[in-house]
């Protein structure tokens, strides 16, 4: 009888630790699949944030531009924009 019980918990320890392992065994491919996606999104998020720190630089180089030639900019932008120009002055507009 004692025999028998023992074969029976050894039996049941052993399906115990199988379906231990079996869990984890699953639980570890999940994990693997979340980092994955996790890295796939961590490259589209940095490509993102360069794109954004480019924008950033255009803008910074164009307002130092702007803050530090303001009559310059002033000018140009009436010229270009507004289309005024100086008297006598021969007005060149680009073919498009």
């Amino acid at each position: 009888m004692r025999e028998r019980n023992l074969k029976l918990i050894v039996k049941l320890a052993t399906v115990f630790a199988v379906i231990v392992f079996c869990g984890l065994l699953a639980g570890l491919t999940l994990q693997y699949t979340s980092l994955g996606n996790l890295q796939n999104s961590e490259s589209q998020l940095q490509t993102e944030f360069n794109t954004l720190v480019e924008i950033r630089e255009n803008y910074e180089a164009e307002y130092d531009y702007i803050y530090n030639n303001q009559a310059e900019y002033v000018e140009d932008y009436v010229r270009e924009v507004l289309g005024w120009g100086r008297e006598g002055e021969l007005k060149f507009t680009p073919s498009n």
